[in-house]
């Protein structure tokens, strides 16, 4: 018996990374769909990992996503990333 396992299809997202100085580049990536550690999401998507990443809307409303959250990733969606820390 063989065992089936199943195929991971890549999905388009937008990533809006946004530096300590207020500068932002947007860029699609494409990347596995489904349940992914918020961890390996960031990864995914080039974001530093001690960065916030927000989940956009698509009535721009937003939501952040933990470290220790798991999310499921779809076609089209949009995330924020925004360096943590503030003045020393």
């Amino acid at each position: 018996m063989q065992a089936t396992r199943p195929q991971t299809e890549l999905v388009t997202v937008t990533v809006v990374l946004s530096d300590q100085q207020g500068h932002t580049q947007t860029d699609d990536k494409e990347i596995p769909q489904g349940p992914t550690k918020v961890t390996e999401l960031k990864s995914e998507l080039g974001v530093p990992a001690e960065s916030a990443l927000w989940l956009i809307s698509k009535t721009e409303k937003k939501k952040q996503l933990g470290d220790h959250e798991t999310h499921n990733v779809k076609a089209g969606d949009r995330y924020e990333a925004l360096v943590r820390g503030g003045i020393s």
